[in-house]
């Protein structure tokens, strides 16, 4: 009798154990017994391979994206079933098995390669306070911001980065007030529409070709795990003088939208907009390398 595969468990909350130990789960759970398997690699990507099997599922790909595992692509022909697991970057991995109904493979991928990208890297993180609200449930734009801040701070702090959360009233001030050099400097805050709109949008130092960039990576990544709708990127005047130190301010919702405002409650939208935030983060730190070593 094959063996079936019945779920695929993807934990990729920002605030999951697993990551907490700097460990990505990719989990396969099958009807019984778990089948006879082979791991393989190419390049810098996993293929397990499990034999005399087939799955309850269809064909298809399964986003992750937590900075060290892209996704994974199931597929099966003849009698088999095949997993590939796709990484951002060469790690290492191991496997636990747990018997039982449902029988479950565990396959953990090492997220510590990512420290050698994030290592005493200096970066501000501001979750802007405001005294009023124009929330719908009068919602303080701080919990959520603080919320989103925090979990942030705690998936760079795990990679050996160097965060510092500074609240603030003001959306710059960090920039202007503070003698740390930072790397990068990253706002949280909320913003009334007099549009009707709803969504999230990335503001950018207009003096700083590095916030730009910094701005369009954000856009993408909070892109792929936020389900409101993309406003795009915009230019904005941090102050008089230049900052060398590329400044940037997430926008992760509509503060007098329900909907938004109903994302904002939700811890589930929060620990994914950390997520996205962190995965711009180091897409931001892996682009300006390989300039560097270009140059």
């Amino acid at each position: 009798m094959k063996s079936v595969l019945t779920n695929i468990r993807l934990d990729a909350k920002a605030t999951n154990d697993c990551i907490k130990e700097n460990k990505s789960l990719i989990g396969f759970d099958f009807y019984t017994d778990i089948p006879q398997y082979s791991v393989e690699k190419s390049d810098v990507d996993y293929i397990i391979v499990f034999k005399d099997a087939s799955m309850n599922m269809p064909d298809g790909t399964y986003t992750v994206d937590d900075g060290i595992i892209d996704r994974v692509v199931l597929k099966s022909y003849e009698k088999n079933v095949e997993a590939t697991v796709k990484l951002y970057m060469e790690s290492d991995s191991h496997i636990k098995i747990s018997n039982g109904i449902p029988a479950k493979m565990d396959f953990y991928v090492d997220r510590t390669p990512l420290k050698n990208i994030l290592l005493d890297r200096k970066i501000a993180l501001n979750p802007v306070y405001k005294k009023t609200t124009k929330s719908p449930t009068n919602l303080l734009p701080q919990v959520p911001m603080n919320d989103i801040a925090k979990k942030t701070s705690e998936l760079l702090n795990l990679l050996n980065a160097k965060p510092f959360i500074i609240g603030s009233n003001y959306i710059d001030s960090f920039a202007i007030n503070d003698d740390v050099k930072y790397d990068i400097a990253i706002s949280f805050a909320t913003e009334v529409s007099l549009k009707d709109e709803s969504g999230f949008k990335i503001y950018y130092d207009e003096q700083n070709d590095k916030a730009k960039m910094l701005a369009e990576i954000l856009n993408k990544t909070v892109e792929r795990k936020s389900p409101l709708n993309n406003l795009g990127i915009h230019a904005k005047k941090y102050g008089d003088e230049f900052f060398e130190t590329p400044i940037v301010t997430v926008v992760p919702a509509i503060e007098n939208s329900r909907l938004d405002d109903a994302h904002l409650r939700d811890i589930d939208y929060r620990s994914k907009i950390a997520l996205a935030v962190f995965n711009g983060i180091l897409e931001y730190f892996k682009s300006n390398s390989f300039s560097f070593i270009l140059n």
